[in-house]
Protein backbone atom coordinates (compact mmCIF):
# COMPACT_ATOMS: atom_id res chain seq x y z
CA UNK A 1 0.00 0.00 0.00
CA UNK A 2 1.34 3.47 -1.06
CA UNK A 3 1.10 6.26 1.23
CA UNK A 4 -1.16 8.16 -1.24
CA UNK A 5 -3.35 4.90 -0.85
CA UNK A 6 -3.39 4.75 3.19
CA UNK A 7 -5.68 8.07 3.50
CA UNK A 8 -8.70 6.67 1.33
CA UNK A 9 -8.38 3.50 2.81
CA UNK A 10 -8.37 5.19 6.47
CA UNK A 11 -11.90 7.55 5.52
CA UNK A 12 -13.05 3.98 4.26
CA UNK A 13 -12.93 2.55 7.12
CA UNK A 14 -14.12 5.26 8.90
CA UNK A 15 -17.27 5.52 6.94
CA UNK A 16 -17.74 1.78 7.38
CA UNK A 17 -17.30 2.39 11.40
CA UNK A 18 -19.83 5.60 11.43
CA UNK A 19 -22.88 3.62 8.98
CA UNK A 20 -22.26 0.36 10.96
CA UNK A 21 -23.30 2.46 14.14
CA UNK A 22 -26.42 4.43 12.36
CA UNK A 23 -27.85 0.86 11.06
CA UNK A 24 -27.33 -1.00 14.42
CA UNK A 25 -29.02 2.35 16.16
CA UNK A 26 -31.82 2.70 14.03
CA UNK A 27 -32.72 -1.05 14.17
CA UNK A 28 -33.14 -1.04 17.92
CA UNK A 29 -34.61 2.73 17.98
CA UNK A 30 -37.23 1.12 15.76
CA UNK A 31 -37.70 -2.30 17.74
CA UNK A 32 -37.52 -0.99 20.96
CA UNK A 33 -38.20 2.41 20.91
CA UNK A 34 -36.12 5.96 20.68
CA UNK A 35 -36.13 6.54 24.72
CA UNK A 36 -35.66 3.17 25.49
CA UNK A 37 -32.80 1.95 23.95
CA UNK A 38 -29.83 3.33 25.44
CA UNK A 39 -26.62 4.77 24.09
CA UNK A 40 -24.37 1.97 25.47
CA UNK A 41 -26.73 -0.47 24.46
CA UNK A 42 -26.27 0.99 20.40
CA UNK A 43 -22.63 0.71 21.34
CA UNK A 44 -22.37 -2.84 22.46
CA UNK A 45 -24.01 -3.49 19.47
CA UNK A 46 -21.43 -2.83 17.37
CA UNK A 47 -18.79 -3.31 19.86
CA UNK A 48 -17.62 -0.06 20.11
CA UNK A 49 -16.95 2.34 23.01
CA UNK A 50 -18.13 5.78 23.99
CA UNK A 51 -14.56 7.93 22.95
CA UNK A 52 -15.10 6.10 19.48
CA UNK A 53 -18.74 7.31 18.64
CA UNK A 54 -18.00 10.40 19.96
CA UNK A 55 -15.54 10.90 17.59
CA UNK A 56 -18.69 9.99 14.97
CA UNK A 57 -21.43 11.87 16.65
CA UNK A 58 -22.35 14.69 19.06
CA UNK A 59 -24.84 13.28 20.55
CA UNK A 60 -27.90 10.23 20.48
CA UNK A 61 -30.14 12.44 18.84
CA UNK A 62 -27.73 12.33 15.73
CA UNK A 63 -27.98 9.08 15.08
CA UNK A 64 -31.33 9.46 13.66
CA UNK A 65 -30.58 12.24 11.42
CA UNK A 66 -27.30 11.25 10.74
CA UNK A 67 -28.90 11.32 6.78
CA UNK A 68 -29.34 14.77 6.94
CA UNK A 69 -25.20 15.48 6.96
CA UNK A 70 -25.03 14.28 3.51
CA UNK A 71 -28.47 15.65 2.31
CA UNK A 72 -26.68 19.37 3.37
CA UNK A 73 -23.50 18.99 1.14
CA UNK A 74 -25.91 17.61 -1.44
CA UNK A 75 -28.02 20.51 -1.38
CA UNK A 76 -25.35 23.28 -1.75
CA UNK A 77 -23.94 21.71 -4.87
CA UNK A 78 -27.34 20.86 -6.28
CA UNK A 79 -27.56 24.35 -6.36
CA UNK A 80 -23.91 25.26 -7.47
CA UNK A 81 -24.40 23.41 -10.41
CA UNK A 82 -27.59 24.70 -12.04
CA UNK A 83 -27.34 26.58 -15.23
CA UNK A 84 -26.76 30.12 -15.05
CA UNK A 85 -30.09 30.79 -16.92
CA UNK A 86 -32.18 29.63 -14.35
CA UNK A 87 -34.22 32.28 -12.16
CA UNK A 88 -33.08 31.88 -8.93
CA UNK A 89 -36.65 30.15 -7.23
CA UNK A 90 -36.34 27.62 -10.50
CA UNK A 91 -32.83 26.89 -9.93
CA UNK A 92 -33.65 26.10 -5.85
CA UNK A 93 -37.13 24.15 -7.32
CA UNK A 94 -34.74 22.30 -9.31
CA UNK A 95 -31.75 21.49 -6.96
CA UNK A 96 -34.17 20.45 -4.16
CA UNK A 97 -35.86 18.58 -6.48
CA UNK A 98 -31.77 17.03 -7.24
CA UNK A 99 -31.45 16.39 -3.62
CA UNK A 100 -34.54 14.64 -2.81
CA UNK A 101 -34.23 12.33 -5.99
CA UNK A 102 -32.52 9.62 -4.15
CA UNK A 103 -35.22 9.00 -1.41
CA UNK A 104 -37.25 7.18 -3.81
CA UNK A 105 -33.84 4.84 -4.91
CA UNK A 106 -33.61 4.04 -1.06
CA UNK A 107 -35.22 1.82 1.56
CA UNK A 108 -38.24 3.71 1.97
CA UNK A 109 -40.79 2.08 4.57
CA UNK A 110 -37.46 2.36 6.78
CA UNK A 111 -36.81 6.02 5.79
CA UNK A 112 -40.38 6.72 6.87
CA UNK A 113 -40.65 4.71 10.02
CA UNK A 114 -37.21 6.81 10.86
CA UNK A 115 -39.39 10.05 10.04
CA UNK A 116 -42.06 8.89 12.63
CA UNK A 117 -39.90 8.19 15.39
CA UNK A 118 -38.41 11.62 14.77
CA UNK A 119 -41.63 13.19 14.63
CA UNK A 120 -42.76 11.89 18.26
CA UNK A 121 -39.54 12.91 20.04
CA UNK A 122 -39.18 16.72 20.75
CA UNK A 123 -34.96 16.11 21.06
CA UNK A 124 -34.39 14.70 17.81
CA UNK A 125 -37.12 17.01 16.78
CA UNK A 126 -35.50 19.89 17.68
CA UNK A 127 -32.23 18.70 16.46
CA UNK A 128 -33.65 18.00 13.18
CA UNK A 129 -34.49 21.43 12.79
CA UNK A 130 -30.77 22.37 13.32
CA UNK A 131 -30.01 20.53 10.60
CA UNK A 132 -32.66 22.35 8.13
CA UNK A 133 -31.29 25.99 9.28
CA UNK A 134 -27.33 24.57 8.61
CA UNK A 135 -29.33 23.06 5.04
CA UNK A 136 -30.67 26.74 4.49
CA UNK A 137 -27.34 28.33 4.91
CA UNK A 138 -25.69 26.24 2.63
CA UNK A 139 -27.54 26.82 -0.19
CA UNK A 140 -27.77 30.42 0.70
CA UNK A 141 -24.02 31.40 -0.40
CA UNK A 142 -24.40 29.66 -4.13
CA UNK A 143 -27.72 31.30 -4.19
CA UNK A 144 -26.23 34.42 -3.30
CA UNK A 145 -23.55 33.78 -5.80
CA UNK A 146 -25.80 33.33 -8.98
CA UNK A 147 -28.00 36.19 -7.63
CA UNK A 148 -24.58 38.42 -7.42
CA UNK A 149 -25.64 39.70 -3.95
CA UNK A 150 -23.97 39.29 -0.47
CA UNK A 151 -25.23 36.16 1.46
CA UNK A 152 -25.03 38.05 5.25
CA UNK A 153 -26.03 41.42 4.42
CA UNK A 154 -28.65 40.69 1.50
CA UNK A 155 -31.85 39.61 2.53
CA UNK A 156 -33.47 38.18 -0.85
CA UNK A 157 -30.86 34.80 -0.60
CA UNK A 158 -31.54 34.15 2.92
CA UNK A 159 -35.43 34.49 2.31
CA UNK A 160 -35.30 31.93 -0.82
CA UNK A 161 -32.91 29.71 0.96
CA UNK A 162 -35.35 29.62 3.74
CA UNK A 163 -38.17 29.18 1.76
CA UNK A 164 -36.40 26.37 -0.18
CA UNK A 165 -35.69 24.21 2.69
CA UNK A 166 -39.19 24.82 4.30
CA UNK A 167 -40.75 23.36 1.24
CA UNK A 168 -38.47 20.45 0.96
CA UNK A 169 -39.79 19.93 4.66
CA UNK A 170 -43.08 20.15 3.99
CA UNK A 171 -42.95 18.15 1.29
CA UNK A 172 -41.56 15.17 2.90
CA UNK A 173 -43.80 15.50 5.89
CA UNK A 174 -47.08 15.20 3.78
CA UNK A 175 -45.22 12.32 1.45
CA UNK A 176 -44.64 10.50 4.65
CA UNK A 177 -48.14 11.48 6.45
CA UNK A 178 -49.82 10.19 3.24
CA UNK A 179 -47.97 6.75 3.55
CA UNK A 180 -45.45 7.81 0.92
CA UNK A 181 -47.37 6.76 -1.80
CA UNK A 182 -47.83 10.26 -3.76
CA UNK A 183 -44.88 11.86 -5.77
CA UNK A 184 -42.56 13.28 -3.37
CA UNK A 185 -41.12 15.46 -5.98
CA UNK A 186 -44.10 16.74 -7.93
CA UNK A 187 -45.47 18.01 -3.79
CA UNK A 188 -42.16 19.74 -3.37
CA UNK A 189 -43.27 21.21 -7.18
CA UNK A 190 -46.43 21.97 -5.49
CA UNK A 191 -44.39 23.65 -2.72
CA UNK A 192 -42.93 25.88 -5.23
CA UNK A 193 -46.01 26.76 -7.03
CA UNK A 194 -47.82 27.98 -3.98
CA UNK A 195 -44.96 30.15 -3.07
CA UNK A 196 -44.75 31.27 -6.71
CA UNK A 197 -48.09 32.33 -6.69
CA UNK A 198 -47.73 34.25 -3.65
CA UNK A 199 -44.80 36.15 -4.97
CA UNK A 200 -47.18 37.27 -7.69
CA UNK A 201 -49.92 38.72 -5.50
CA UNK A 202 -47.38 40.67 -3.10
Amino acid sequence: MTEGQAPGLRERKKERTRAQIIEAAIDLFLKDGYEQTTLDQVLAAVEVSRRTFFRYFESKEDLLIAWMDQLIEVAREAVRGRPPSEPPLIALRNAIRDTLGHLHEGDVPRFVAVQQLVAKTPAVRARQGERLDHCAEAVREPLAARMSLDPRRDLAPQVLASCAIAIMRCSIEAWIARGAKDDLLELVDEGFRALAREEERA
